[in-house]
Formats: C-alpha cells, structure tokens, sequence
C-alpha cells in the first residue's frame, strides 16, 4: 500500500468517525481551540479575565468529548440514533462542568477530582457499553490498538511539521522566538489533542461491524510485553523470597512494583480474557489468584509499615484502591467471568472515591487528624482544651504526632494550631526528633520565582552552578570568567531564622532571597535548598540554590 493510499485511507476512516462521533469530536475542535488560546497567551504572557474563562471552557469541553464518546457508544448498544439528544446532553454536561471549575484555582484538589472523577467515570462507561468484534476477543484490545495508532499518528505528524518548522525557521525567514515557541507549542497540540483523538475516536469498534485487531499488534503484546511481565514476577518471586531469608522488609519497595504487576495483568485479563489462541496465557489468567498471592501478602505487610507510623496519604489511599480492583479481577479471571462488568464496578469505584465523602483526599486529612488528636489524648496531652507537654512521650507516639501535623500542614490544613499550646509542643517534639536526627532539610523560594526585577541593572548572568561547596558560590558569566562569592555566612543566617520560625515543621519557606554583594553586585535567588548534616564536631552546610548574578 503506498503512502499516498494510507493517506487517503486514514482520511476516509476520520471521515466515517465524524459521522459516527460528530459531537464528541466538535468538542474536540473546542478543546483544542482553547488549548491554542491559552498556549498563546502564556508564551506572550498576556493575563486577563478571560485567560481564566478559556482554561474553565477546556476542562469542559474535554468532559464533554468523553461524555459525548461514552453517550454515542451507549446508544450504539441499544441500537438507537440519537444524535440531536446527545448533543443536547453534551451541552448541559459542558455547561455544568464550565459553571463547576469556574473561579476556582487548578491547584484546588476538589476541583481535580471532579473533573477528573467524572472523566473517568465516563469513560469506564464507555468501555463497558463496547461489544466484542469476533468471538474469543475482547473490545478493550481494539481500543488499546485505537490508543497506539492515534499515538503513532500523533508523533508522526509532530515530528513531519516541527521539522517544516525548523527548515522555514533556518532557511527563509528567522522568527521571532516567542513565535517559534508558540508555534512549536501548537504543532503539539494539533498533532495530539485534535488529530491524535479524531483518529482514535475514528478507530473504535463499532458495533455489527467486524474490526479485528491486527495479528501484528498482537504478536508485539504478546512476544514483547508477555515476556517482560513474565520476568517482572520472577524477580517480585525472588524478592519474596529474600523477604523470607532475611525476614525483613525494606520500606518503600515493594508496593509500587506489586501494583505494576497488577495493573500488567489487568491489562492481559482485559485484552485477552477469552482468546483461545493463547492457552499459556489463559492458563496464567485462570490460576493468577493464586500465583498473586505470596506478592498480595507482602504487599499488604509493606503498606502497612507505612500506615501505621506515618497514617494515610493520598497516594496510600489510591493506592489501596488500586490493589482491592486488581483483587477483584483475579477473582473474576479465576472464575472464569468476562472482565466487562469489572468497568462498572471501576466506574461506581471511582466515583466513590472522587466525588463522595470517601474521596482520596477527605479521608486521609480526617484520618491524619485522628492520629494527632488520639496520641495528644492517650498521652494526656489535653488539659482542659489546651495542649501541655508530656516529657515521658514515646519515641513512636511523637513520629505519629509529628508526622500527623506534617501532612495537614503541607496541605494547608492548619485549623488544629490554633489550639493553645499546640504551636509550642509541637516545636519541642520536634526539636527532640531533630537531635536524633543526622540531617535537616529546609527549602526557601521567594514569592514570585519567575520575576526578575532587572530595572537599573546592565547585565544579568544565570547560576549554571548551583550547588554550594564549602560556603562558596562560583558563577561562570559565560565569557571564560568566573566570579566566586562566600556565602557561609548567609546560609547560617538562612539556617537560625529556619530553625526559629518552623512552627510548622514543613521546613519551607517564603521570603526575600537577595543578596546585595556591593553597590554593582547582587545575587538575586529565587530557590534556596539547605541541607544540614550534623555530627559530633558540629554541623555541616550545604546548599543547593538557583537564580541570577546581576552587575552594573
């Protein structure tokens, strides 16, 4: 097949998507448009009201493209043509989602969790209303095979325009940098946010129509990926048994390889769960349970050395939830089920942990709040509403104390300091954790890390070495010169106002980080990273810092 046959056969394809999907990939048009805008308006620096309403009109307009997709798969199943009512629920979905993240600001985790809870929700939905294309194959390999193709096109076309781009920038006409960047920006965006989808979209089976996956696309997951997942278990076997030898676990190792194993096999389970054409692998499917479960023990042990000292995290809690699904589907593959319903159990899952009161951050923040309020009750630590001292408190009790505050401070959930006498014990764990620690770590930045006040200054030259050896700063100006600066004095500065004002115990900071070197000299920083090493002869600094020299 030529290129030239491909071309016109991929265009055909997007074609029929569009009639098939024409709502989901006009709001994909949008999503795109938007995307554009703001891409623009970063580079160019341009800040304005309506910045903030195209942000709220692309996290919509996504919604709305995955909800439209779920909606017309939905009614594919029940054999119904209805595409009036599905752009008109497209559009409520779009609005309600757009009046939902309005006003408020990305870093808000609410705001994330509804918008990416309902995404997934809805799309969990979508996989489930997809049918089988042959017998023994599964859908979900079809739209597996749909993601590498819209990816593939994507990086093809990336890689085709930047290079036109490159060319026209080197050989006719010299653009402006600002332009090449927002230009090289769009190219992206195009290639994968609205030709990637259109092609993806374009590629999903359809119902009563025959869309074998290609043999070719299966023998690489099954000659590639099949291996490599074969190895992963034998080494997570070996590690159980040298858990076994040694009779310890290493904290922090195990989890994470554990539930790469699971989610591997969810994806075999959902491509391949009734292909009769791989009996090892539905042999490995039906005794997986099994097989999982000396590497579930252990996993379980590894979570638990964390939870107990250091309680629940967002991260500990998703990936808790993670591991009870991948249970679920050993269950279903060991009884020989279809893996179809495990996307409505996922839908009703997700939508339980992002948009309930069970979500993945409301549940840590009350469990963390029960750890410090447990430990300052059992340790009668509370008198008469105030915390007082307790000098026989265990070792083990002020970690869960201390690591409880940590958490709800680093997420700005600092109500329980305004307790009397919370403050002051805290600060005294704290020191008493800190004299039997071996080193200290605080970060300073200042407010705005990207403002560089350069006005009445003539030249300015980055630190390209940042690291601080022995209280001395070397920075090379570009012209075969270097310039060195004694900083010691500075760091101890840093380090007694961060050991005064830690209240909090998050050990970061914000304030002014400038250095004024002479009238023609200042060394303005923007991040200041400390690391104190301490030893019986005294203490060690080192620091770690970024930003700019600048001379008159």
């Amino acid at each position: 097949m030529s290129i030239k046959d491909m071309g016109q056969r991929l265009f055909r394809m997007v074609q029929d998507g569009y009639q098939r999907f024409r709502t989901a990939m006009i709001f994909d048009a949008v999503l795109f448009v938007c995307v554009g805008v703001l891409t623009y308006c970063q580079v160019y620096e341009i800040q304005d009201w309506y910045t903030e309403e195209i942000g709220c009109a692309a996290a919509a307009a996504a919604i709305g493209c995955i909800f439209a997709v779920a909606l017309r798969v939905f009614w594919e199943r029940r054999g119904q043509e209805r595409h009036g009512f599905e752009a008109l629920l497209t559009i409520v979905v779009f609005v309600f989602f757009f009046i939902l993240v309005q006003g408020h600001d990305w870093t808000d985790p609410y705001i994330l969790l509804k918008t990416a809870g309902s995404a997934l929700v809805f799309a969990s939905v979508g996989l489930y209303c997809l049918e089988p294309q042959n017998e023994g194959e599964e859908p979900v390999l079809a739209v597996f095979f749909a993601i590498s193709k819209a990816w593939l096109v994507g990086t093809l076309l990336i890689v085709s325009l930047s290079t036109c781009l490159t060319a026209f920038d080197s050989l006719l006409f010299s653009l402006e940098s600002r332009l090449h960047t927002t230009l090289y920006f769009l190219i992206a965006e195009f290639s994968f946010l609205f030709i990637g989808i259109q092609v993806f979209l374009a590629s999903l089976p359809e119902r009563g129509k025959d869309m074998e996956t290609p043999a070719l696309f299966r023998a690489l997951l099954m000659r590639v990926l099949w291996p490599v997942y074969l190895i992963l278990l034998v080494i997570l076997y070996l590690y159980v048994a040298k858990i076994i030898y040694v009779w310890a676990i290493p904290v922090g190792m195990m989890n994470w390889f554990a539930s790469l194993a699971l989610l591997a096999f969810s994806v075999f389970f959902f491509c391949f769960a009734n292909d009769a054409r791989y009996s090892l692998l539905q042999r490995f499917l039906r005794w997986g349970l099994l097989l999982f479960l000396p590497i579930l023990a252990v996993q379980a042990v590894a979570v638990w050395q964390r939870v107990e000292p250091y309680g629940l995290t967002v991260l500990r809690y998703t990936s808790i939830h993670c591991t009870i699904f991948g249970i679920f589907l050993l269950v279903l593959a060991f009884l020989r089920r279809s893996p179809r319903p495990a996307f409505l159990v996922l839908a009703l899952m997700i939508a339980a942990f992002t948009l309930t009161p069970l979500n993945i951050v409301d549940v840590p923040f009350r469990t963390q709040e029960a750890r410090l309020w447990s430990v300052l009750e059992e340790n009668d630590m509370l008198k008469g509403g105030e915390v007082v001292e307790n000098s026989d408190l265990l070792p083990s009790e002020r970690d869960k104390l201390l690591s409880a505050a940590e958490y709800l401070t680093d997420h700005k959930k600092t109500v329980f300091l305004e307790t009397p006498g919370m403050s002051e014990v805290l600060a005294k764990q704290r020191g008493k954790q800190k004299g039997a620690k071996y080193t200290e770590w605080f970060e300073f930045k200042t407010k705005n890390s990207k403002h560089i006040p350069v006005a009445g200054w003539q030249n300015a030259y980055l630190i390209g070495k940042p690291n601080v050896e022995n209280g001395m700063l070397v920075v090379d100006k570009g012209d075969g010169t270097q310039e060195k600066f004694e900083l010691s004095s500075y760091l101890k500065e840093l380090l007694e106002y961060a050991r005064t004002e830690d209240v909090t115990g998050t050990g970061k900071f914000t304030r002014e980080l400038r250095i004024d070197v002479d009238e023609n000299t200042c060394l303005w920083l923007q991040k200041v990273d400390l690391s104190v090493r301490n030893h019986k002869g005294g203490e060690d600094i080192t620091a770690h810092v970024t930003g700019v020299l600048l001379k008159r």
